[in-house]
């Protein structure tokens, strides 16, 4: 989104309400969905934390005085685990706390009861600029600059997330190591502008091949690549490794093709770095096999995987 279209209209978010006061609780909501947002809420922390662990929130408007866990805890529990969140603080006038003690806490900001929706609004509404603007910085420090596929640091980011959420939700998580063979034959044949050209023309290649907002493509370095698949079995990962590699054969551009190494995460450990770093190894090794032991232009699924 360019600048001058998000100052003329802040995108829509989707934001939890947490007040054991459910006038209050309804009133806030109300007044969000008025504005364009999607909003859901919650009775106290605790009932927000569990609604969090389904839905993805961009921002958390809670009170501070509620039973179970209180908005203090809430907002320490979130900036530990779930810094990427927005909160605004609510605060009663006769209350102990200060803005320093809400912001020290990890809130981003608050407003004191009683409040207008306008006042709300035009927090909520700075909040969402000042994302805007660390996401843009984001994209340009975790893509590719060639492709825009992400890059290798967001890969170590976002490969942790999954497997976290795998485990969580007992799913299966996979991972494609590709590489394009004689890409440097290639590169020799027509230059290294070409080959850049080629690199971009599988970049769009992997994202039309992949499912949209579910998995993710990453240029891992050079000519290697790497995609992230989870929600899915087996049996409908190998047919999308074989479609990629169809897809950039059908490209054309001898004399390369492509070779593609399948891993599943697997616990093995009680170290879900280790077990991570054990994926990408086995992934690394399905790829060699792929391109050396059965000749390139192949996908091969790692035997621990297949289990």
């Amino acid at each position: 989104m360019e600048a001058r279209e998000f100052w003329a209209k802040t995108p829509s978010q989707h934001i939890l309400v947490v007040d054991d006061e459910q006038p209050v609780r309804d009133f806030v909501a109300e007044a969000l969905e008025s504005m364009g947002h999607e909003v859901e809420t919650a009775v106290d922390g605790r009932d927000a934390l569990e609604k969090m662990e389904d839905s993805d929130f961009s921002v958390v408007i809670t009170d501070m005085v509620m039973p179970r866990m209180d908005g203090m805890q809430l907002i320490r529990y979130l900036s530990e685990h779930q810094n990427e969140v927005d909160i605004i603080a609510i605060t009663g006038l006769a209350m102990d706390y200060k803005y320093t003690d809400v912001v020290a806490a990890g809130a981003s900001d608050f407003i004191t009861k009683p409040f207008t929706m306008n006042e709300l609004e035009a927090k909520l509404n700075r909040l969402i600029r000042e994302r805007h603007l660390r996401e843009e910085l984001e994209r340009l420090a975790v893509r590719d600059p060639l492709t825009g596929l992400f890059n290798r640091r967001f890969f170590q980011r976002l490969v942790r997330k999954e497997s976290i959420r795998a485990i969580r939700h007992q799913h299966q998580l996979f991972l494609f190591f590709l590489d394009i063979d004689r890409f440097k034959d290639y590169n020799d044949q027509n230059g290294h502008q070409a080959g850049d050209e080629l690199l971009v023309r599988f970049a769009a290649v992997l994202r039309q091949s992949i499912r949209k907002d579910v998995d993710t493509a990453f240029r891992y370095g050079g000519d290697e690549f790497m995609v992230l698949l989870p929600y899915l079995p087996l049996e409908q990962a190998l047919p999308v490794a074989e479609r990629i590699r169809e897809n950039f054969g059908q490209l054309l551009l001898v004399p390369t093709s492509l070779s593609v190494g399948i891993a599943r995460y697997l616990e093995k450990s009680v170290s879900i770095d280790d077990d991570i770093g054990d994926m990408i190894s086995r992934a690394d090794q399905a790829l060699y096999h792929a391109k050396h032991g059965l000749g390139r232009n192949r996908v091969y699924l790692d035997k621990e995987s297949a289990v």
